[in-house]
């Protein structure tokens, strides 16, 4: 389904809750109007201030916005719900100029919904201010349109005495990034000089969690991405060498539990092997209710793309993170604060599916398979998981839009990082939130970095909330030779309003 299909499905969604407002009061209609502008030094806008905000403020320096978005809810009843939402963005010195940003309709039924369209969507356990983010799901990228099934929140399990509480969801998609694919895309050589369109998207994820009331409790779950179908171009010193297609309607099916075949070595389809770019995490949380009003946890996210991760063959990758919450009324100078480690150096080891039939001499002597070289978002057929050259995932592997020569894949995939996040209320109506990340990139493994890349990147920012009217402003900048030294001065301005 198209943009404008999906604007058109959501403007007749309104039209029949504006028709029906007037023989109900469970309608509600609601607008947001935002402005905002970033001006500094450098080639980016900083990266504290253009990360996990679902791509909404550009990456290029001094760059601004203009966002309008309508919001609509009508309850049938206490159990049923519709609601939609169109929110269209225009922009200066971005890639996109004028874009749908949400366009969606969504229709619940107690804890569990049907949704149909684009729509930022939150993270499920980590904090979507002060966390790096997930690793599969996190909330870097633009929306992408799907269809889904899942949970609204953690719905508690019938018969188990509030012990036990699900979240879920399940859906298909589309990225729809292949102009930009077509316009950015490596051109100089003969090597990584691809591009592919019409990629296709499926997501999912489970978990489980004890419940969160009492004084100890446990969160545990696995998510999952997958780009899969397609059209690959390769290109040679410019020309169109290779048209290949990577799957058909049986790649649905296929990607919800990736396989291998047998003859991976004598079959060099890649279909037959592998259906699509597959990423993935496994979390192990535990949380420590200290009294009513603080809240710590401690969890690990661990990532995988194949077997050895999920076997944990990948070491001590993953996001390793401490946070704490703080849920008493009233203002509270520091109401939440995060500290996180991660690391993806290990990817399982640098050789993958060696059969010992290699010319070198140490290589030629292992008789054994070896599955590393996981090459984290990185893929030979999708070229890697990003849309619109910012990757869905963990921010701290820097995305494909930051390549100056347009190449679509991760250059930078085996980083260490260290990451702290606090905000609170200074007064009833100011509040503040600072971040801070400290990251060191080596490459892949294939092209590694040396000497390694460094940056330190931070940010301070203030909101001031009156009635309806939301006033930021923050001050950002990186040190490093990863984004180079930038400056960003940021201020927004957001008026929600309500129709009905």
């Amino acid at each position: 389904m198209t943009h404008r299909n999906l604007a058109l499905l959501v403007v007749i969604l309104m039209s029949t809750l504006v028709s029906e407002a007037q023989d109900t009061l469970s309608t509600q209609i609601t607008y947001d109007l935002t402005t905002e502008v970033a001006i500094g030094t450098g080639d980016y806008t900083a990266f504290q201030l253009a990360t996990n905000r679902h791509h909404v403020l550009g990456t290029r320096s001094n760059t601004a916005y203009l966002r309008g978005a309508v919001n609509a809810t009508h309850s049938f009843s206490k159990d049923l719900a519709l609601s939609g939402a169109v929110d269209v963005i225009a922009s200066v010195h971005a890639d996109h100029h004028a874009y749908l940003q949400q366009c969606y309709a969504n229709l619940a039924w107690k804890s569990f919904f049907v949704e149909v369209g684009s729509r930022e969507q939150e993270q499920v356990v980590r904090d979507n201010l002060l966390s790096t983010g997930s690793f599969v799901k996190g909330t870097n990228a633009k929306p992408i349109p799907q269809v889904h099934v899942g949970t609204n929140g953690f719905w508690t399990v019938p018969y188990t005495k509030d012990w036990l509480q699900i979240n879920f969801d399940f859906g298909y998609g589309k990225f729809m990034d292949s102009d930009y694919h077509k316009e950015h895309f490596y051109r100089e050589g003969s090597n990584n000089s691809r591009y592919a369109t019409g990629t296709y998207y499926h997501q999912k994820h489970l978990y489980f969690r004890s419940n969160p009331n009492k004084q100890f409790f446990v969160v545990a779950g696995i998510e999952h991405a997958v780009q899969f179908a397609g059209t690959k171009y390769s290109y040679e010193d410019g020309e169109l060498v290779a048209k290949r297609k990577s799957a058909n309607l049986k790649a649905f099916w296929n990607v919800i539990f990736p396989g291998g075949d047998s003859n991976y070595f004598e079959n060099d389809s890649m279909e037959d092997w592998v259906w699509g770019n597959h990423i993935g995490l496994m979390t192990v949380q535990i949380g420590w209710n200290i009294n009513k009003s603080h809240q710590l946890q401690a969890y690990l996210d661990n990532p995988f793309e194949d077997g050895s991760g999920m076997r944990k063959g990948n070491g001590w990758d993953g996001l390793w993170g401490l946070q704490y919450t703080n849920k008493a009324n009233g203002r509270q100078y520091v109401r939440g604060a995060v500290i996180e480690y991660f690391q993806s150096m290990n990817q399982s080891g640098p050789l993958h599916w060696d059969s010992g039939n290699y010319p070198d001499p140490i290589r030629h002597q292992i008789t054994d398979f070896v599955t590393g070289v996981d090459e984290y978002y990185n893929h030979g057929f999708y070229d890697g998981y990003a849309h619109y050259g910012m990757t869905p995932g963990n921010a701290l592997i820097t995305s494909p839009i930051y390549n100056k020569d347009g190449y679509l894949g991760f250059r930078d995939n085996r980083v260490k990082a260290w990451h702290l996040g606090v905000n609170g209320e200074i007064t009833d109506h100011l509040s503040y939130m600072v971040k801070g990340s400290y990251r060191e990139g080596m490459g892949t493994y294939y092209i590694p970095f040396y000497p390694k890349h460094h940056s330190f990147d931070a940010m301070l920012q203030g909101i001031y909330q009156v009635g309806s009217w939301q006033f930021s402003a923050a001050y950002a900048f990186d040190k490093g030779n990863i984004y180079g030294d930038c400056s960003t001065f940021n201020f927004k301005i957001n008026y929600h309003g309500k129709i009905l």
